[in-house]
Order: structure tokens, then C-alpha cells, then sequence
């Protein structure tokens, strides 16, 4: 019975998120209103079968449509218990000043909750660096909240923690969380693990350091990829062969060629231009527009937001969630010849930066090919790095062999 009764109450409450009417249909084709109804968009609770006779539940701007409906397919619908803001607000609806009222009280809660009042972050991150980063996108406390780049906030925090495997940005009433997660790292074999050391790209050996093992190169021979560089199966100096784990530092030579382009005339689609909200009364999962039409802007970016709602510092059990679209400009762009040398530039570094971060640039030869749209550069690499790669000794292979 307690159950029952906790189904009950929660039953009432739902009721009043906005309003529903209950209704009763007889005779008719009452599938094809269902269906008609459903492929229209329209909501139905509770919806029941019984023969000739059918029951559900509708919001009140859609009885008059499942009316329509209903008359269209022969069905002789009543109208049941009403209930839900829409009629409480319905038998209020002389008190012109309950209504001001509320609008007051709305506009001061508004204007209370679009400020940041404060900030909180979450991980093993240093946050100074991830204030920094949200400075840049113009979150800080005091910051309007309806102007907050949050989505470009985390995609720069995915680019610039390291390990970072999964982030958000969010605004609860006037406080931003931020949550930052980072990747579980890799596994390490065992210490005790016999293993050999290959080559994780085909290079030129300039210089090595083994410390365990035994070194199958020499300094000035070129391997290919996977080659063998330090074996983990060393001679005991009799007829054995003992297994060791090998350990060494490998510093390969190679060379790689990387192309940029830049046009002197181009459009750029930039998701900078006109922003479209729109706000839903969210409670539990059901959410109400608070708003007219659809919700939708064709060629934008969207992104949302949901934001709990305090009143004199209680947490009330609905939320409001911000859609928010913004639009594409087409941006057209002529560059003169020095301004396409130095958006190379830019490219080649951010290049540098994202690719060779664990290299050394031992030079890099650049080739500026100009022609009637724009310029490309040709840049003719030369790395050193480590590129030792530990692989474990399969012991039953090898005895097999």
C-alpha cells in the first residue's frame, strides 16, 4: 500500500508540470486517430484499448487536435478530469496582479541567476591552467552566463591537458563545474617480463644506449620498421641463453615531407554568426517549450546547456535547459603573397607542435612553390628521437623454435 501510495502522489505531481486532460472515446476507427495523432507529434499518456471504447491522457494544447482527430475517424470523444498549471493559472486568470507579481519575481530570479558567482573543478588537473583556459573563452565569475563558450572551452581543455580523455563544462544556476578525466595509462610489462627491443620506424641509428640485452645494430646502419634492435635472449657465456629484459635508448635519423597550401582567395565557414535560443522547463524527464514554433535553425551549430534553479537558496526540482544555435557565416577571404607565407607558417608550426613534440627538428628544409591560386610550402624534415619499442618475449614461440 505504501507503494501504491508513493505511485499515487507521484502520478498528481506530474499532472502539474503544465496541465493534461483526460479523455474517453467510443465507436469509430480509434488505431487510425491514435496513429494519426502520433504521426503528427502529438503526446499521449496512458493511452488504453478495450473493445469499442478507448481511454488516455493529452495536454491541453492538444485536446482540440485529438478532437479534430477524432471527429475525423468517427470517434465520439468526452472529456475528462482536468489538471496541471494550465487550469490553475485558468481560474486565476482575473488577478491581473498574481500575474505581475510572478513576472517580477521571474525577472529577479532571472537577473540573480546570469551571473557566475563561482567555479568548480574536478580532476587530477592543475587549475591553474584550467582557469587560464576558461578565461580565453570567457568564463570567469562575474562573466554573463548566457555568454559562455563552453563547448570551445572543452574542446581546448581536450587539446591542451595532457592524458585528457573526457571533459565537460557545465553551468548549474550560477555555478560552472568543470569535470576533466584523464585516460587510464598503458599497462607496463611486468618487471620481470624477458623482452626485446625493435625499432617503431624505419631510421638511421645515430647514437645508443643499451642497458640490458644485447645490441643487434650498429651506430650508421639503417633498419626498417619493426627490426630487431637489442635482443632480451643473451649467451651465459657457455651452450645457454638466458632471457633478460632488455633496456635501451636508440636515437634513430629519418626523414619525412610534409605539404602546406594556402589559396590567395577562399570562403571560410565560421560558426561565429547570429545565435538562436531556446529554454525548456525540464522536470524529471519531461520537458515543456517555453516558447512558440519549432525549435530549430537550419545551417548552425547546436549546442545546449541546463541550469538548475534556486529560489532563496533552495534547489528547486526542475531545471532549465538552453538550446542554443549558431549560425554559419560565409567569410570570404583574399590574402596578399605575405599573408599566405605567414598562415603557412602557422600551419607548419601547429604541425610541429601536434607531431614532433617527442622528436628533435634536426632541420628542416622549406620550398616556397607559388602559382595562380595561392602558394604551397614543401618542407623536407630530418627527426632524431628515441624510437626503441619494448616487445615482450613470447617464451612457448621461442622454445618452439
Amino acid at each position: 500500500m505504501k507503494g501504491m501510495n508513493k505511485k499515487t502522489a507521484r502520478e498528481k505531481s506530474r499532472g502539474l508540470y503544465f496541465g493534461r486532460v483526460s479523455f474517453r472515446g467510443f465507436g469509430g476507427f480509434q488505431e487510425k486517430m491514435i496513429t494519426e495523432l502520433l504521426e503528427s507529434g502529438i503526446v499521449l499518456r496512458r493511452v488504453k484499448t478495450n473493445g469499442s471504447e478507448m481511454s488516455g491522457e493529452v495536454s491541453p494544447l492538444d485536446y482540440y487536435t485529438a478532437a479534430s482527430a477524432a471527429r475525423r475517424n468517427g470517434v465520439r470523444l468526452r472529456a475528462g478530469q482536468r489538471r496541471g498549471l494550465y487550469f490553475t493559472l485558468c481560474r486565476y486568470k482575473s488577478r491581473v496582479g498574481l500575474y505581475i507579481g510572478a513576472l517580477v519575481f521571474a525577472l529577479m530570479l532571472s537577473a540573480f541567476q546570469s551571473r557566475v558567482e563561482a567555479i568548480t573543478i574536478e580532476g587530477d588537473v592543475s587549475r591553474g591552467q584550467i582557469l587560464a583556459i576558461l578565461k580565453e573563452n570567457g568564463i570567469e565569475e562575474g562573466a554573463d552566463k548566457y555568454s559562455l563558450k563552453m563547448s570551445r572551452a572543452e574542446q581546448q581543455i581536450m587539446l591542451e591537458v595532457e592524458d585528457c580523455s573526457w571533459v565537460d563544462v557545465s553551468c548549474v544556476g550560477f555555478r560552472v563545474n568543470v569535470r576533466v578525466e584523464k585516460g587510464t595509462p598503458k599497462p607496463e610489462m611486468e618487471e620481470d617480463t624477458p623482452r626485446n627491443i625493435v625499432a617503431s620506424r624505419a631510421a638511421v641509428i645515430v647514437e645508443q644506449t643499451v642497458r640490458e640485452g644485447a645490441s643487434a645494430v650498429t651506430v650508421g646502419s639503417g633498419v626498417p620498421e619493426g627490426a630487431l634492435l637489442v635482443s632480451g635472449t643473451v649467451p651465459d657465456g657457455g651452450e645457454n641463453v638466458l632471457f633478460v629484459r632488455a633496456d635501451a635508448e636508440i636515437i634513430g635519423e629519418f626523414t619525412e615531407t610534409q605539404e602546406f597550401y594556402v589559396p590567395y582567395n577562399e570562403t571560410i565557414r565560421r560558426a561565429d554568426g547570429e545565435q538562436t535560443k531556446f529554454s525548456y522547463l525540464v522536470f524529471n524527464d519531461d520537458e515543456y517549450p517555453l516558447f512558440f514554433g519549432n525549435a530549430s535553425v537550419p545551417d548552425a551549430v547546436y549546442s545546449e546547456e541546463t541550469a538548475l534553479v534556486h529560489i532563496f537558496g533552495a534547489e528547486m526540482p526542475f531545471r532549465i535547459k538552453t538550446g542554443t544555435y549558431t549560425a554559419y557565416r560565409d567569410i570570404g577571404v583574399t590574402r596578399s603573397a605575405d599573408d599566405c607565407r605567414r598562415e603557412l607558417e602557422r600551419l607548419k608550426t601547429d604541425h610541429e607542435q601536434n607531431f614532433y613534440s617527442e622528436y628533435e627538428i634536426a632541420s628542416a628544409e622549406e620550398k616556397y612553390l607559388p602559382d595562380d591560386g595561392g602558394i604551397r610550402l614543401v618542407v623536407e624534415y630530418k627527426l632524431r628521437g628515441d624510437i626503441a619499442k619494448p616487445v615482450a618475449i613470447e617464451m612457448g614461440e621461442w622454445f618452439d623454435g
